[in-house]
């Protein structure tokens, strides 16, 4: 958490020291996440059908704005997020074949895997005023700052990094050309292996539904 806090200073640092040309707004954001894990088994014949159920936990940042141009700007923004996850017992028992070492142990468990990321989003808009659509895209990268529940211990081996991207899309609440609060949806695929084994890797996918305050 503390390399959370420093990286909000940093934020709330480089949204006072810019100018007003440059620097469209700041806020902070949270909402709902969503997260699971995509598994590839890499040793024939097994293949296991394990549900991608979603893991809903929250993510909670914020961000500053820099551009500001009729219709494209840039997203610096950290945030705190649960974005990983492994299955439960209930859910491996309900697989067609079972991995070692992915069971969580007893009946109930919530294994958690908990991130800091930071991103950098390039944003189009389709307006100035009034309900504005958007969309954003740009690479994410992930530091896990926590993990809890887990009986089977195989977050031991889990990355402290996490590379991807995140695909926004949204509607700005935007009067006298200042934007005041913002919905947005986003997807948020990782490329890197957040866990590798000879037979066995994991990515981390997530979906959020986010509430963003501009200040």
């Amino acid at each position: 958490m503390k390399r959370h806090l420093v990286v909000l200073i940093l934020l709330a640092a480089a949204a006072s020291a810019c100018s007003a040309q440059m620097v469209r707004g700041w806020g902070v954001e949270g909402g709902a996440t969503g997260a699971f894990q995509i598994l590839s088994v890499t040793t024939p014949p097994v293949s296991p059908t394990l549900p991608r159920v979603l893991r809903w936990g929250f993510s909670a940042g914020a961000f500053v704005e820099f551009l500001n141009m009729p219709t494209l700007s840039l997203v610096l923004e950290s945030a705190y997020a649960q974005k990983g996850r492994t299955v439960s017992a209930a859910e491996a028992a309900e697989s067609v074949h079972q991995v070692p070492g992915l069971s969580a142990g007893p009946a109930g468990a919530a294994p958690r895997l908990d991130y800091v990321h930071i991103a950098m989003l390039v944003k189009l808009r389709a307006g100035r005023a009034g309900f504005v659509p958007y969309g954003a895209i740009g690479p994410r990268f992930a530091f896990l700052v926590g993990k809890a529940d887990d009986p089977a211990k195989v977050f031991d081996n889990v990355k402290k990094s996490d590379v991807g991207a995140t695909i926004a899309a949204g509607i700005e609440i935007v009067t006298h050309r200042s934007p005041i609060l913002s919905i947005e949806g986003r997807w948020s695929p990782s490329f890197s292996r957040a866990f590798s084994a000879p037979s066995l890797t994991i990515r981390n996918q997530s979906v959020d539904v986010l509430l963003l305050l501009w200040l």
